[in-house]
């Protein structure tokens, strides 16, 4: 009797503990912010310097330097989706209280771990699009195999995202 209570107190205690560890990542979310800070910084630097040159650049610079920021843009996604959802999802729910239910952003409640797999192969894929482009704009500049690279890491990207949503209905899962 003494070593079953021993027992369920030691699986109680385990279990706190266990449960507890889920703050070990609110450092790791609180860094992302910062690298949000950052791919802010690169941001503003790309737009910023491309201003006092715009007029004397190529059709094709241009549209690099906005396939750039719409690069970095989509990147900041990535890691505001990954901070909210593994935040919401590990630590506990973000305290939104202050806002009125139609001021708080659709994609920021509740987000299931279906619904970023999604949002992450998504923004993936367009990035790596994006990158394919600007090694076809330089390809000249660009050895072959590392173009065909590209384009098979392209093709994979949304080919994974395919067989995880197969996956997900194969067993049951419903996306959140």
């Amino acid at each position: 009797m003494i070593l079953d209570a021993t027992i369920l107190k030691l699986r109680e205690n385990m279990g706190q503990v266990m449960f507890a560890t889920r703050w070990i990542v609110a450092p790791i979310y609180i860094g992302l912010i910062g690298a949000l800070c950052l791919i802010a910084i690169k941001f503003a630097q790309a737009l910023f310097s491309s201003i006092p040159i715009i007029f004397s650049m190529s059709s094709n610079q241009a549209i690099l330097i906005v396939l750039t920021l719409v690069d970095l843009s989509l990147v900041a996604n990535l890691v505001v989706i990954v901070m909210v959802a593994g935040w919401q999802n590990f630590v506990g729910p973000l305290p939104l209280l202050h806002l009125d239910k139609g001021e708080r952003p659709h994609g920021l409640q509740a987000v299931g771990f279906n619904n970023v797999k999604l949002k992450l192969i998504s923004s993936t894929s367009a990035i790596a699009v994006i990158h394919l482009l600007e090694t076809y704009s330089h390809i000249e500049d660009i050895p072959r195999a590392d173009a065909f690279l590209q384009l098979a890491i392209l093709i994979s990207i949304p080919s994974v995202g395919v067989l995880l949503a197969w996956m997900d209905r194969i067993s049951g899962s419903e996306s959140a």
